[in-house]
């Protein structure tokens, strides 16, 4: 094994940074805490296949999920260009290291293009890199350590296998282990382009003992159990890891043909908000409390990669003739989201002060309305709703993965019309 010493890495990887942000040029990077990136020869992790045999099932889970199409997702893959071509390469590993880990661990990354990727590197994060990670350096930038070869490790450690080892691993039942590529941290303005893993550790659940995998490697919402067996010829097990590993991508799974896969995102999207309404009136003016709760969510909502989608409120009032007599977070014929709604998201702000989701040019957080764990936000609409007749008030909490204007901007004419998924949704009567 070779490693990148520390001030090669930085070379490596921001120089086309420090051109496109030249306020920062002169930024002390003494304070990065960058360790020495690990490299191995290709060929030295496993391919996904050489697990199929044994483990059929969770191959299967595994293959269906986010995990494996990390590198190869198209919409991920258009903004990974655009970030290279934008930043002359400096964001290739930033990203690339969590959506194509072993090609970064094997010097198959760079270049950005996948030429040199092995087919194992294509298949973003698989089995064998997850399965021989023995520690983390750093809880942010792909910061874990690795060790392949032939000792797996995993949350128990009393199985046997004929193929391999058996390690337990008190890591891989801890959320740090997810926190290594779920926490990105600007290499130059230290911004926290990623941050759900520090949401969790900051909020209640990590707190009262609830990791990541309690969630998100179980099927279902909450807290749930997945009794069987790893492997056929495993023994019996009141609750086996799912590796579907859920999150809130319904829109990529349904585009990829996993329409289960789908309909797990949609049930988590819609277990982790509440909406709660109730209004006063003065006179004519009627004015209607908001109240979004974050009752599922062990971290805020939303979160990952917020500053390309986007959480909305719809706010529908009809009068007693069934008219629509005020409307907002309304889709238009474009399929694009009313841009006075009330959104929850993050955006960042660039060198010249503008507020943007290209993650590469953030130097500052420009926006930030995001519902922290067990937390709640608050909007008021007053209303002009004239007395004499009694109205409906319908408000829905909404959810898009992508944005439309990212699609249409990528795709043209031929973008895919994305679904809206309504999180939460509350009636409200006025008289």
């Amino acid at each position: 094994m070779t490693r990148i010493t520390v001030p090669a890495l930085f070379v490596f990887l921001f120089a086309g940074l420090f051109f496109l942000l030249p306020a920062l040029a002169e930024v002390d990077l003494s304070n990065q805490l960058v360790v020495e990136e690990q490299q191995f020869e290709p060929g030295s992790f496993e391919s996904p296949g050489a697990c199929l045999g044994c483990h059929p099932g969770i191959h299967q889970e595994w293959s269906h999920s986010m995990h494996s199409f990390a590198w190869k997702n198209r919409w991920y893959q258009d903004d990974y260009q655009m970030a290279h071509s934008e930043t002359g390469g400096a964001t290739d590993v930033l990203c690339g290291a969590c959506h194509a880990p072993i090609a970064a661990r094997t010097g198959q990354l760079p270049p950005h293009d996948a030429s040199r990727f092995d087919d194992t590197s294509k298949q973003g994060i698989s089995c064998d890199f997850c399965h021989t990670i023995t520690d983390v350096e750093r809880p942010y930038n792909m910061g874990n350590i690795s060790s392949p070869g032939n000792m797996k490790m995993g949350s128990r450690g009393d199985g046997s296998s004929p193929y391999h080892g058996i390690e337990e691993s008190a890591l891989h039942r801890s959320s740090t282990f997810c926190g290594a590529c779920h926490n990105v941290k600007h290499p130059a303005s230290d911004v926290m382009i990623i941050d759900t893993y520090d949401d969790w550790k900051e909020g209640p659940y990590a707190a009262e003992g609830i990791t990541c995998q309690n969630c998100h490697m179980t099927p279902g919402t909450g807290i749930g159990s997945n009794p069987g067996k790893s492997s056929p010829m495993g023994m019996d097990r009141d609750n086996v890891a799912f590796h579907g590993f859920v999150g809130g991508s319904s829109f990529g799974q349904r585009k990829m043909g996993n329409e289960e896969q789908a309909k797990l995102a949609e049930e988590m999207l819609k277990a982790a908000a509440e909406i709660e309404l109730s209004s006063q009136r003065n006179d004519s003016q009627v004015d209607l409390l908001v109240e979004v709760h974050n009752v599922g969510a062990g971290h805020k909502i939303p979160t990952g990669v917020t500053y390309i989608r986007k959480m909305w409120l719809e706010v529908v009032v009809e009068d007693d003739s069934g008219s629509v007599v005020y409307h907002s977070g309304a889709i238009d014929e474009q399929n694009h989201v009313d841009p006075e709604a009330v959104f929850y998201r993050l955006l960042f702000e660039d060198e010249e002060g503008n507020l943007t989701g290209k993650s590469w040019r953030a130097t500052a957080i420009g926006y930030d309305r995001r519902i922290p764990a067990k937390g709640s936000d608050r909007e008021i609409y007053t209303l002009d709703l004239p007395q004499g007749r009694s109205y409906e008030v319908t408000v829905r909490l909404m959810y898009r993965s992508f944005t439309q204007e990212t699609l249409d901007f990528h795709e043209g004419e031929d973008a895919p019309r994305i679904e809206s998924v309504e999180m939460a949704r509350q009636t409200l009567r006025i008289p």
